[in-house]
């Protein structure tokens, strides 16, 4: 469902799939050829989120912002089921998995790995090709080229 937030709209690209039990909220855009699963909630209602082409949104998933900091997801990433993402940076080909928890002002770079249940912590920044894992998530190896 797309709900409008204090006179702002969800811009919505084209080929978007957006569950009717999905919530997209306030000062959202979304890419093209996106989807977003039953549950999740896109929450534009303090500061802007953009999530970029070809991501998918998975079941439960909450992107939300903080007054201070916005959020930005870029193109073919995905977001496992109950994932968190807050006021973070996403780049380009990223996964990440079911559960994690991605804090204020953290910056993933393109093609990390978030492994499932890892917890990055606030202005983390994760260099390209990184797989993350752990509570709290630390860099356990570069991803080799054939897992990128």
């Amino acid at each position: 469902m797309i709900r409008s937030h204090k006179g702002k709209t969800p811009k919505i690209g084209r080929n978007v799939y957006i569950d009717p039990m999905a919530l997209v909220i306030g000062d959202v855009t979304l890419g093209d050829d996106c989807s977003v699963w039953p549950g999740a909630v896109i929450r534009g209602d303090v500061n802007t989120i953009v999530i970029g082409n070809r991501c998918n949104i998975q079941d439960n998933v909450v992107i939300h912002t903080s007054h201070s900091v916005p959020c930005s997801i870029g193109n073919n990433v995905t977001i496992g089921h109950l994932a968190h993402v807050h006021s973070a940076t996403i780049g380009n080909g990223v996964m990440v998995g079911s559960r994690s928890v991605v804090l204020d002002e953290c910056v993933i770079e393109d093609t990390c790995l978030i492994g499932a249940g890892a917890l990055v912590s606030p202005r983390s920044k994760i260099p390209s090709n990184s797989m993350v894992l752990g509570m709290p998530a630390v860099i356990k190896r570069e991803l080799k080229e054939n897992e990128v």
